[in-house]
């Protein structure tokens, strides 16, 4: 108990100047439940990495991390029958190069990230054309994630290593740069971009409560931020604690563990998937199921509340807190979406 005291101690120490809360997460125990995974008919569309999965009404949205052909695709809820594809794969003006999250504004239009092309393009609700694109700036560096904070300011990770997070308007301007990357204790990396590629997060926004989350691919941290009050309501490390890496050259080499690849805050709870397996797991073991088979439950101030552990591997989920569901993404299926209750 005394160690453990000394740890919190010396880790509210080194993030004083940008955090004004930092916990080590329990290990769920007498939290954890185990969930067998209904699965749905995913009509007659193929999928090469299913990654990110959206609910608007009745329909569902499916990205394709490595589309063939299109990046989206649209699914009749619960009937999962296959409505269409959008986001074709190409260099054409209307096309894109590849796409990394999936959001809506509040009329109802889709937003996609294309990171190869540094821009948002938005497209109508209806008919899936193009009513606009926001160029972002070319200082950020590939931006990976994205989410909107209303329909004219969106919330973006930072991989420049100087600020956690950025908010930019519609004109593709900074606002704002917000925080820096809460490292726990000194790395000593050449380059500050390598420390932000080691620490590339996935991030959601709730614009009802003001709360926006962020987890780590590498390791085991979540990041609780109150956007409305702008400060840091929590820095949670779990028992695998920040992502470790090898500098080589300016760039992040993983030597830890794969954590979390994707994250989304309800209007109680913050919802996460955890892989928790290591490099060298991984390498030995090149047919291991692709994605995590643990749901992590926090509530918004960080506190554990519950671990689903589940009979299938996902990489992406959306969570109805009404109906009491999540929908997620099993990528080692042919039928890759799939439903529990929680």
């Amino acid at each position: 108990m005394q160690i453990d005291k000394i740890i919190i101690i010396s880790l509210l120490v080194t993030l004083s100047a940008c955090s004004d809360s930092v916990s080590i997460k329990d290990d769920f125990s007498g939290k954890q439940c185990n969930i067998s995974v209904k699965v749905q008919l995913s009509g007659k569309v193929f999928t090469r990495y299913p990654f990110r999965i959206r609910q608007q009404d009745s329909i569902l949205f499916v990205m394709d991390l490595h589309g063939t052909e299109f990046y989206c695709h649209r699914f009749s809820y619960p009937e999962m029958q296959a409505k269409g594809s959008f986001a074709p794969r190409g260099s054409g003006p209307s096309e894109f190069l590849d796409t990394e999250n999936i959001r809506f504004d509040s009329h109802g239009n889709i937003c996609l990230l294309d990171a190869n092309r540094s821009r948002i393009v938005i497209l109508d609700k209806t008919n899936q054309d193009s009513i606009g694109q926001i160029k972002l700036p070319a200082k950020l560096i590939r931006t990976l994630d994205f989410d909107l904070v209303n329909d004219s300011l969106f919330v973006v990770p930072d991989y420049t290593g100087n600020y956690r997070y950025t908010l930019i308007n519609g004109e593709g301007e900074i606002v704002k740069n917000c925080f820096s990357i809460p490292v726990s204790k000194k790395s000593k990396v050449a380059s500050g971009v390598s420390l932000a590629q080691a620490w590339r997060s996935f991030l959601d926004y709730n614009p009802d409560n003001g709360i926006l989350a962020m987890v780590t691919q590498l390791g085991e941290v979540l990041e609780i931020y109150d956007l409305k009050a702008d400060s840091i309501i929590n820095i949670v490390y779990g028992k695998a604690s920040e992502p470790v890496f090898i500098d080589k050259g300016g760039y992040a080499v993983p030597n830890g563990i794969m954590g979390y690849s994707d994250v989304h805050v309800g209007r109680k709870n913050i919802y996460t998937v955890f892989w928790g397996r290591t490099f060298k797991d991984i390498r030995n073991n090149p047919n291991t199921r692709e994605g995590g088979n643990l749901i992590q439950v926090f509530d918004l101030k960080g506190n554990p509340v519950r671990q689903y552990v589940l009979d299938k591997y996902i990489t992406g989920f959306s969570v109805d807190e009404e109906a009491g569901k999540i929908i997620a993404l099993d990528v080692n299926s042919d039928q890759p979406v799939v439903e529990f209750q929680l």
